[in-house]
């Protein structure tokens, strides 16, 4: 019983390094997307890179001769894949308009309170310690759309439509982040290994992204493979792996709250940009969600 007890808690520290090494590779990848999408479409980053990560994974699933039950696992896919949409569109999207540390906080702070609310339409027990988690995160959260509001944040811009959709888009990247740890965990539990669900989980991205973008993307290939190539194995391919195995061993709620690193580590990496600058305002959000995170953690160790 011992051996079993301390086998379950080596899988979770092996889940929790994989995600905050996750986290440290997404906030760089994060800052030199950001600075890259000021002059192209949001999405024709996201056709190419997702379909050579969905490549690769494919061919190491192959190579593996998987089972993959598709009697059982066809429904999670789907949503996982509406989900995937949701989550790293509304992303991609919403880093043109606004700094990186805030997208990237806005998506992580509002996905526990998502997690929250869907374990209560599901009826499942609450709890108390998480409940009060996601009400400080969710408040975090508005205080950083508070900056952009005012002009406080690392990027002067003036309040228009476009500043609005980037945080709807934020917002709704939390809610796709949440649904897919869960959608995950699903086929996890049905006995897909976290190379089987990268392979399957990214098809409506390539196809929505190429709709919006089929007519651009072959002249923009030629002139910027190099730097694709280098963020989509550093800031897609091993990131993805890497948080596959986190919601693999750890808690939803712990794979939510450990991406408040991300902000952070993206915060600090940005003033390499030069069309941002420094915001008091943006880094006491950022710290907040960190400590948050940290306190989430360290409440589902104890239990």
């Amino acid at each position: 019983m011992e051996f079993v007890i301390k086998k379950v808690k080596n899988k979770y520290v092996v889940g929790v390094v994989a995600l905050v090494l996750s986290a440290f590779l997404t906030g760089a990848s994060q800052v030199y997307y950001g600075n890259r999408v000021q002059a192209i479409h949001p999405f024709l980053f996201t056709g190419i890179s997702y379909f050579i990560t969905t490549c690769y994974f494919q061919w190491f699933s192959l190579k593996k001769r998987f089972s993959y039950h598709w009697n059982k696992a066809i429904l999670p896919l789907v949503k996982l894949n509406l989900s995937s949409m949701l989550a790293f569109m509304g992303f991609y999207f919403a880093l043109k308009y606004i700094e990186p540390a805030i997208v990237s906080s806005l998506e992580m702070g509002v996905g526990p309170l998502f997690v929250v609310l869907i374990a209560i339409l599901q009826r499942q027990p609450i709890n108390i310690g998480n409940s009060i988690i996601a009400v400080a995160t969710m408040l975090t959260t508005i205080l950083l759309i508070y900056a952009v509001y005012t002009g406080q944040s690392a990027v002067k811009i003036h309040w228009d439509i476009y500043l609005l959709l980037g945080i709807i888009a934020s917002i709704t990247a939390g809610l796709g982040a949440v649904l897919c740890a869960i959608y995950s965990k699903q086929l996890s539990n049905m006995g897909w290994t976290s190379s089987m669900i990268l392979s399957k989980r990214f098809y409506g991205i390539v196809l929505l992204s190429l709709i919006f973008t089929y007519d651009l993307i072959f002249d923009y290939i030629a002139d910027n493979i190099g730097w694709i190539l280098l963020i989509t194995f550093s800031g897609v391919l091993i990131p993805m792996y890497l948080l596959q195995k986190g919601i693999q061993y750890c808690a939803t709620f712990v794979v939510m709250m450990s991406l408040s690193f991300i902000p952070v580590i993206t915060f600090f990496l940005q003033m390499f940009d030069p069309r941002l600058q420094w915001s008091n305002l943006t880094l006491i959000g950022v710290i907040l969600l960190l400590c948050l995170g940290i306190l989430s953690v360290y409440i589902e160790k104890k239990e």
